[in-house]
């Protein structure tokens, strides 16, 4: 497929967002309405510090979710921590628990095997915040077809479909913890009991409406006329400054306009 300008497009079944999020076994139990009283009130959590499980999330412009990547804090992986995660899910680890260069590259090739770019007649775009600068997913995105989009810093929440309608899912994950707890009393909840939890409320977030609302939210498919508003730069307003609070930028223009007089 190619533009009036020639240039080929990419059609929205080849477009994909990638993003990631962290699961503590110590869920927040978040706040609780009571009657005054003399005694507390509150909510049952597992510890007052857990370990966090990271969930990488993948999904195109016409609803296709890769199975997602889950990244246990663990030097060694076990299977079985895995075993009621989502259909197709895989596991690394990591000590951190977090995204590393080696995590990525790892999941990459979990989504080549998935979407399979290289069969298809126009390039996959992958959309993601700048995980790493990784050379080795660099060059095996050019050999399989793929083109690797990196979003500027503190835009995420407005360009990325993730961001906005899937991984918000925080507060339903701390809700089915909870409801774990009170239907497991006297045990925590451990790495074990992760998969489990996560594939839970991932089966709610993860459906058409959500997937869709995102990406026609980030201005991405379909492609509106004007995609931002100026209520969209709101935050940077604070910082706006006039032109002569900053005399080297207009040194730097006079230089610049004295430079094209001598070159003319």
């Amino acid at each position: 497929m190619f533009s009036d300008d020639g240039q080929q497009k990419i059609p929205a079944c080849n477009i994909y967002n990638i993003d990631e999020s962290g699961f503590t076994v110590c869920q927040k139990p978040g706040r609780i309405v009571a009657t005054k009283r003399k005694h507390s009130v509150g909510l049952l959590t597992s510890a007052e510090k857990g370990k966090t499980v990271t969930a990488v999330c993948c999904v195109s412009g016409t609803v296709d979710y890769v199975p997602p990547l889950l990244v246990f804090p663990r030097a060694k992986l076990r299977q079985s921590l895995i075993d009621h995660a989502s259909p197709g899910s895989v596991g690394a680890d990591n000590k951190s628990g977090w995204m590393q260069q080696e995590t990525f590259t790892q999941w990459f090739d979990h989504f080549l095997k998935h979407v399979q770019p290289q069969s298809r007649p126009e390039p996959t775009l992958l959309i993601m915040d700048g995980h790493t600068n990784n050379i080795d997913v660099i060059d095996r995105a050019r050999e399989n077809n793929v083109q690797l989009l990196v979003l500027p810093s503190h835009c995420t929440h407005r360009l990325q479909p993730l961001d906005i309608s899937i991984l918000s899912l925080n507060s339903y994950y701390n809700a089915e913890v909870t409801c774990w707890l009170r239907s497991h009393p006297g045990r925590a909840v451990t790495e074990q009991e992760i998969g489990e939890l996560f594939n839970t409320e991932y089966g709610k977030a993860a459906n058409v409406q959500n997937a869709v609302s995102g990406f026609k939210k980030a201005g991405i498919s379909p492609f509106p006329d004007d995609p931002l508003t100026q209520e969209d730069f709101a935050g940077s307003w604070c910082t706006d400054q006039p032109e002569e609070s900053y005399p080297e930028l207009q040194l730097l223009a006079n230089v610049g306009v004295a430079c094209h007089t001598v070159a003319g």
